[in-house]
């Protein structure tokens, strides 16, 4: 399958991606990438430098974040495209999200100290960088103390879902994430929605407000692609498609462009464009 010309799902360094939001971009033109969006976990923080590094470039940029929402069993992922950065509303629910974030980073640091897992949370906040802080750079502070081998296996031991260092935290119901994003600006999509466990809990997460679904993703195949792209058409959805990736050197080193997504993706995408992103650009 050959390298695609858009990648609508990709992280920085604000996030859990290894690449700075300028370094995504400049990435992405280096690998032919036309139409890019950077959707950082809960947080909008590097799409002003993301934008500054694309004028002038044959790249297209468009602004997106990425939210956890709900309490089920298994991870549901939001992604909103054209949220505007500069939503005062906007910004005060990413806050609150952030906040929450902090709180269950220093319990988790705390649970892992009580198994005898000695992580420093002031480490942690060091290799997240100017980014938010999440699991993955505390699996990395993990492997630097020596107790684990690597990232995954922190993940695998301690950090997953049901493991012993593994706390909830704090999310945003689905309904009131596509609230937040439309009232931005935005367009709600499901991020990678060959993940949820069954058709009837996707048919349920699609009656919350949902503008579109995440059909083309590293984690889909083929067979995939063709279910979704058929329920999104039945459904009048708006279809995306990406990496995730989280850049060079991360745990899943997938290159920015590596999932074909069609170039009609891209045109339809854009057409749905907010007037307030025409007019800023």
């Amino acid at each position: 399958m050959h390298p695609s010309r858009i990648d609508l799902h990709v992280h920085s360094t604000i996030s859990d991606g290894t690449l700075s939001p300028a370094g995504v971009v400049e990435e992405a033109a280096a690998r032919g990438v036309g139409l890019l969006a950077i959707a950082d976990h809960d947080t909008t923080g590097g799409l002003e430098e993301a934008i500054e590094a694309a004028r002038g470039t044959s790249v297209t940029f468009v602004p997106g974040v990425e939210l956890s929402v709900g309490s089920q069993s298994y991870e549901v992922h939001v992604l909103g495209y054209f949220v505007n950065p500069g939503d005062p509303q906007a910004q005060a629910a990413l806050s609150q999200l952030r906040e929450a974030r902090d709180g269950r980073n220093a319990a988790i640091v705390e649970r892992l100290r009580e198994l005898g897992v000695g992580v420093d949370l002031a480490r942690v906040q060091e290799i997240a960088g100017a980014g938010s802080v999440g699991r993955p750079h505390i699996a990395y502070a993990m492997v630097e103390a020596g107790h684990a081998a690597s990232i995954q296996k922190a993940f695998h031991r301690y950090l997953a879902r049901g493991k012993p260092g593994y706390v909830p935290r704090e999310r945003l119901s689905l309904e009131e994430a596509c609230e937040m994003i439309a009232a931005a600006g935005g367009l709600p999509v499901l991020a990678h929605p060959g993940k949820i466990p069954s058709r009837a809990a996707l048919e349920e997460l699609l009656r919350a407000g949902l503008m579109g679904l995440e059909v083309y993703h590293c984690d889909h195949d083929e067979r995939d692609n063709e279910e979704l792209l058929a329920l999104a058409r039945e459904r009048s959805l708006l279809v995306t498609g990406g990496t995730d990736s989280h850049g060079p050197g991360a745990e899943r080193a997938i290159p920015i462009g590596g999932v074909y997504v069609p170039d009609w993706v891209g045109e339809e995408l854009l057409a749905e464009a907010p007037d307030w992103w025409k007019g800023s650009r």
